[in-house]
């Protein structure tokens, strides 16, 4: 889109931005606004089946999904003019809805609660560390053992199947695609637990950069998130999209879209020892271990400041190339 389509384009949006921002964007493929009423999800008094030794890491995903909000609140016509003076603004202020972002709503969004659900359910029986490295087939399996979930229907699997094969540029991300195919799984032969962490990373570059790291930067560091298959990322997908109120273009914001994450390949994340969920913060970048690391030479940062893909800077996610 021209430099003049683009004005028009956003002082459109601006214009009728509380529309938007009060109903439905009003997008043709998708479905009509109604309240939606959460679902039920798992009984807190039950603990998780101790398939595996948890980890001080295992919070059922949540420090993978990064913080809530930016650091500055924007109106509407605020983010429109950042958005006319700098094509960065949805990755600086990821927290905010645009006027042209994409909701789930009514059916679709009940389906992401659901679909959110039996993720976490399977991530609980199997253990925290072996869900990281399932592919969809033995998600698709799994979910059929357990009672609590009594499989994955038919409508479920297509729901799945049309999040995983949508265009994410028309959510606002314009990140490579990963994984080709829906069914593309991981090589566990090719993977290596990492010990006291929950997380498995590729033999070769991945593991060598990271033994280096631990070696160099000190016992400070570790590892807060490895390698990812497309099941793991579906649930912390969903569960950024009910965080989000079904926008989807805001959850792609904070995490890529399945199929779209480097951590299908050899990224991965790194972190503070007990700093918690601030390690998924741009409190990172002030630390000690991470002046280290810049130093050492070790960062190559995937999604930085100046990147215009849409994402949010991610001091923590550590770029190996193939």
């Amino acid at each position: 889109m021209g430099v003049v389509d683009r004005r028009k384009f956003l002082k459109s949006l601006s214009l009728y931005a509380p529309i938007y921002l009060t109903g439905c964007s009003v997008l043709r493929h998708y479905d009509v606004c109604s309240d939606c009423n959460p679902l039920s999800l798992f009984d807190p008094s039950k603990k998780p089946k101790e398939s595996e030794s948890q980890t001080p890491h295992d919070t059922a995903g949540a420090e993978d999904m990064g913080e809530v909000h930016s650091h500055e609140e924007l109106s509407v016509q605020e983010l429109s003019d950042e958005l006319l003076k700098d094509a960065q603004a949805k990755s600086l202020y990821f927290s905010q809805d645009f006027p042209d972002d994409i909701f789930f709503h009514g059916e679709k969004y009940a389906l992401v609660q659901a679909m959110a659900v039996k993720f976490r359910l399977v991530q609980r029986h199997v253990g925290y560390g072996n869900f990281n490295v399932i592919g969809m087939d033995e998600f698709f399996l799994l979910s059929e053992r357990i009672p609590e979930i009594g499989g994955v229907s038919s409508k479920e699997k297509a729901f799945l199947e049309e999040l995983f094969y949508f265009d994410a540029k028309k959510y606002g991300f314009l990140g490579d695609k990963v994984f080709i195919s829906f069914t593309d799984s991981l090589k566990k032969r090719e993977l290596e637990k990492v010990p006291y962490t929950g997380h498995f990373l590729r033999r070769g570059d991945s593991l060598e950069i990271y033994n280096k790291i631990s070696k160099n930067v000190g016992e400070s560091i570790t590892l807060t998130s490895g390698v990812r298959a497309l099941a793991k990322q579906f649930h912390l997908f969903l569960e950024k999209a009910i965080d989000t109120k079904g926008n989807m273009s805001k959850a792609s914001r904070s995490l890529a879209p399945p199929g779209y994450s480097f951590h299908g390949q050899n990224d991965f994340d790194v972190g503070k020892k007990g700093f918690g969920l601030r390690n998924f913060t741009n409190d990172l970048a002030h630390t000690d271990e991470y002046k280290k690391l810049l130093d050492l030479g070790y960062i190559k940062i995937r999604y930085t400041k100046s990147n215009v893909l849409g994402v949010r800077f991610e001091p923590w996610h550590i770029k190996v190339e193939s």
